[in-house]
């Protein structure tokens, strides 16, 4: 989530904030976010102007606060706003605006930067296996770039790759597992070998 606030010499400020950023967007893909608008006085900001701006200030998406809050917040009128990924991958500057406020109540403008990471459309699934002490590891997150996936009962995750190089990163707590580079050109399966970590004795004692 990110926030930001921006007062201009009027009466009250307007916070906002914007959640459901997804990790990764494939170039061209239709995607939303929920963005959120609280007035510092509490001002019902139900039916205001949100619009979300390329980095080159030009509005691609917009829509108006609905007329409720968002659950258990007193005052954060929120939208889902429906965007386009850029067609080039990449990391996409974006910025959401306050564009207007509730009428008799002024409030300055507001704006709130953030990023969105576009990937190219993938071409191939590389199939991975985590395992340690020749059993699978189950719920590791494995990662390529911001392509992640989590492993199933069976050790086994999916990714959908675009061709080319791309470093693999596997985490779970208690499990130590190397970065393996490999470059995709094809449907593919690995398998990565992760070393239970040892857990810490409760019991030992530590000097100085």
């Amino acid at each position: 989530m990110t926030t930001d606030t921006l007062q201009r010499g009027t009466a009250h400020q307007t916070s906002l904030a914007v959640w459901d950023i997804p990790a990764a967007i494939t170039a061209g893909e239709r995607f939303a976010i929920k963005v959120g608008a609280k007035s510092s006085a509490g001002c019902a900001l139900a039916g205001c102007r949100i619009e979300v701006l390329d980095g080159a200030g030009a509005v691609v998406g917009s829509g108006r606060l609905g007329a409720e809050p968002w659950p258990g917040t007193g005052a954060l009128f929120w939208s889902e706003i429906a965007l386009c990924a850029p067609p080039a991958p990449g990391i996409a500057p974006l910025e959401v605006r306050f564009a207007g406020a509730p009428p008799g109540e002024p409030h300055g403008d507001a704006s709130s930067p953030f990023r969105i990471a576009v990937v190219a459309v993938p071409e191939h699934v590389l199939t991975v296996t985590v395992a340690a002490d020749g059993g699978p590891v189950a719920d590791a997150i494995v990662r390529a770039g911001p392509v992640r996936a989590t492993t199933d009962a069976g050790g086994h995750a999916r990714l959908h790759l675009a061709k080319g190089r791309h470093e693999l990163a596997v985490w779970k707590a208690g499990y130590d597992a190397p970065v393996t580079p490999l470059t995709i050109d094809a449907d593919a399966t690995i398998t990565i070998d992760a070393r239970a970590l040892p857990e810490d004795d409760p019991d030992a004692v530590w000097t100085a």
